[in-house]
């Protein structure tokens, strides 16, 4: 009986893993809530977009088992740095931040992990009941009081990979001046980007 207790104590005590589009919060302290699914590996790689002499380059990356302290919770995210250029000149370009693995989570340009399901917000009319799209929040630097977010799509359209985005505001912003830019650098949007 003893030993039946003591291997239930530390059974009970290991951590234990959940499904990213079950975060939450009110779980044990030492949750893993992971990437089951592969959900956000889908998106792992470099993506293109080009419309006339508009090119935007983005790579993603999954790191895994980010601690969030406050609640001693562990969670897989979807990590991403863009490049933007407009007629060859460089307009933007963080990619040199996914090698800065010492700065927090938050201050990547392109960050999250939230699953979205087809009925949620921006809704999906052409996804299935089972796919699942992925929310990320976006951030250009110049433009930090603009609330952005991304919501990522997969797919393959005979044999290519393409990723379809939507770049829109997700909450108000307060403009730190009246001629203050209500765009990002790269504007709110849908885009199809392919996989390089």
């Amino acid at each position: 009986i003893s030993l039946l207790l003591i291997i239930l104590f530390i059974s009970s005590c290991k951590a234990q893993n959940a499904p990213l589009y079950r975060i939450d919060r009110d779980n044990p302290e030492g949750t893993h809530f992971k990437d089951l699914d592969n959900d956000l590996s889908d998106f792992v790689g470099t993506w293109k977009w080009q419309s006339n002499d508009s090119i935007v380059t983005i790579e993603f990356q999954k790191w895994e088992d980010i601690i969030f302290e406050d609640t001693n919770q562990y969670e897989d995210m979807l990590v991403g740095a863009y490049k933007f250029t407009v007629n060859g000149t460089v307009i933007q370009d963080y990619m040199s931040q996914l090698e800065e693995n010492s700065i927090y989570i938050y201050e990547h340009n392109i960050v999250g992990n939230t699953i979205l399901h087809k009925g949620q917000y921006p809704k999906c009319t052409e996804c299935t009941d089972d796919e699942r799209q992925v929310f990320v929040y976006f951030t250009d630097p110049e433009r930090e009081y603009l609330n952005s977010a991304i919501v990522l799509r997969h797919k393959v359209d005979n044999g290519i990979e393409k990723m379809n985005v939507i770049l829109y505001q997700f909450e108000n912003s307060f403009l730190p001046s009246v001629d203050a830019p209500k765009q990002n650098r790269i504007p709110f949007g849908e885009y199809t980007f392919i996989k390089q």
